[in-house]
Formats: C-alpha cells, structure tokens, sequence
C-alpha cells in the first residue's frame, strides 16, 4: 500500500492522489436515509440520485464552500474512498490534505481529524493555494512575487506567494458552483422554469460562458412548467447564459482584484510583468481566463491539468519535503493545531 497520500477534499468532488497519479475521482455527496440520517452510497452513484429518488432519501454535501458542513457524513465517506482506493491494509498512509487558505485552526483540525479516523496517519494539511503552485511547477522560493487563483466548486483561493512563503491571500466563498446556481435562478425568472442542479451543470458546460461569444448558440433543455406542473422543453441561448453567469464571474474578479489591492507593489509589480496562474476546475469555465485578463491588465496563465492541481501540489509536498525546507512555509499537523478560543 503506498505511504504518501494526497487528499483534495474539494466541495464538487474529492480526488486522491497517490504514486503520482489519480487513485480516485468522485463526487463528494452521499445518499443518505432520511430519517436515520445514515448513509446508503458515495460518490457517482449518490450524485445520480439527485432529483430522482423517493421522499425516504436525500443527497447530502458534506462539505460546504471548502469546510465540513457534516462531520459524521464526512468521516464515513472518506474512510469509503480510502478503501476504495488502497483496500483494507493494516499499514496507515502519510496523508496530506488541502484546505482553503482562510479556514481556521478549528476548521483544519475538524478535517485532519476525519482523515485520521478513516485510516490517514500524521495528517498534515496545507494551503490550496500552495499546492496549487507546486502542482503547477511555479518557482516561488526566490524574492520575486507569483500570483495563483485556484477556482474551485465552493472556493476562490487567491495568494500573493514570494521568498517560499505567503505574502497575502484570501478565501472566497464562490466558485465554479455558483454558475449552476444563478442559471437555474435565470431559467425560472425568465422562462418559468424549474431545472435542476445537474441540468444547469449541463447547461454551463455546452454554452457557458463569462465572454460573449461570437457565434450564438442555442440549446434545448427540459424542466418542469412552475404554472402547469408539467415537463416542458425550452431553448436556451449562450447570450442568455452570459447574462446570467456574469454577475458571479465579476466577483470573482473582484476577490482576485482585492488581493491585489493589499499585496506591497513591489511583489504586484513582479506578478505583472510575469502571470497570474490558474488553476481549479472553475479555470475552464469558458471565457474565465479573457476576463481575468481583460479585468487585470496582465497575462492569465491556466495549467493544463487545472482540477489536478492541487492534488498533485499536495502530493509533491509531502512526498518531497525538500521542496519547502528552508523557506517561509511550514506544513501543519494535527498537533500543530491549536483550537483557536
């Protein structure tokens, strides 16, 4: 069984990385009984029961915008990946896993500790934005600033990194998720419409877009009639989705600008000569990098494998401390945190 094991426990979707590739992909949702609250499946499975199950069961999100909304749901899914992945050994893996960078000492300790009941040992955590630079290969232990933006389903993560070390960062809770969300507000708005969650994700990924697109495209979806009750289809074009995703796409923009706001000019004078990078499936939003660099003035650099990132970066880490001895960052183990009061 492999030693070292990554964990990206993402909001959308959890990704284990071992032996320098992709062990397991899934969902981070359960199916869960309804009234005893105990769980019947994880991952895909769960997934597909949206909307399509009886009162008796729900689909739950034990994370929630990068933290754990359910703890018990959140133990028990992790200890079914791991031994999905590795089987049921009696040698624990090293497990590192990354958080939000503006999550609290409580709420690290809350997710080292869930690791460690489902078979993790010497949990350590570190900074999603950290592993995202090291997944991606960007030099950052010299005195020049780096910029990362990793764009989950739940969070932005965006840091100012230079001499190994954080210079500024923030956490926000807005990501990739956000896009279904106001495309399903849109289609009941404008159409009268109810769709659900996995319609509007279809929806985003034919014609989403945060630029307006050249050529129109249209569409044709179903949902349910908010007058009649019944199914009905409907078309829908990418200028309509523009309109509708635009909004959370300037935020965005927004939380990457505030960062930049607060970071010392020498480090932003560095960072704009050079890239911002991005990372995090939110990256391959259609258009998402145009508007970064429309709205920042400066090259936007999106890595190739974006929703990897971070997992490799974790990985890397923890397989290769080297890569962070002698610089400005420390990883973080259970011991090393403290409950803040």
């Amino acid at each position: 069984m492999p030693i070292d094991v990554a964990i990206d426990f993402g909001t959308y979707k959890t990704v284990i990385y071992s032996g320098n590739k992709v062990v397991l992909e899934q969902p981070t949702a359960a199916a869960v009984d309804s009234e005893t609250w105990e769980p019947i499946c994880f991952g895909d499975r769960a997934r597909s029961m949206i909307g399509r199950t009886s009162e008796n069961i729900e689909t739950v999100f034990p994370i929630q915008h990068g933290m754990i909304a359910d703890y018990d749901i959140a133990e028990q899914m992790l200890t079914d990946y791991m031994d999905k992945s590795f089987g049921k050994k009696l040698i624990k893996p090293r497990v590192i896993v990354a958080m939000p960078g503006g999550a609290t000492s409580i709420q690290r300790r809350s997710v080292a500790n869930a690791i460690a009941k489902a078979g993790g040992r010497r949990v350590q955590v570190i900074d999603s934005a950290v592993a995202a630079a090291l997944g991606m290969g960007i030099e950052f232990t010299r005195p020049e600033g780096r910029m990362v933006v990793d764009i989950g389903a739940g969070v932005t993560d965006i840091a100012t990194l230079s001499s190994g070390g954080i210079v500024q960062c923030d956490s926000a809770p807005i990501g990739s998720l956000d896009f279904d969300d106001v495309i399903i507000k849109y289609v009941k708005k404008e159409f009268n419409i109810l769709i659900g969650s996995l319609t509007a994700e279809e929806i985003k990924k034919q014609i989403g877009s945060v630029m307006p697109r050249q050529n129109q495209v249209v569409i044709t979806a179903k949902g349910r009639n908010l007058f009649s009750g019944l199914p009905q289809l409907f078309e829908i074009s990418a200028s309509d989705v523009y309109s509708a995703m635009q909004d959370t796409a300037l935020s965005i923009c927004n939380c990457v600008k505030s960062v930049v706001e607060k970071t010392p000019p020498d480090i932003i004078s560095d960072v704009l000569s050079d890239a911002v990078y991005l990372s995090g499936n939110g990256a391959l939003v259609n258009g998402m990098a145009e508007l970064l660099s429309e709205y920042l003035k400066t090259e936007i650099r999106t890595y190739h494998d974006a929703g990897y990132a971070v997992a490799k970066g974790a990985f890397m880490a923890l397989k290769y401390p080297d890569l962070l001895n002698n610089i400005d960052y420390q990883l973080r183990n259970i011991n090393d945190l403290i409950v803040e009061l």
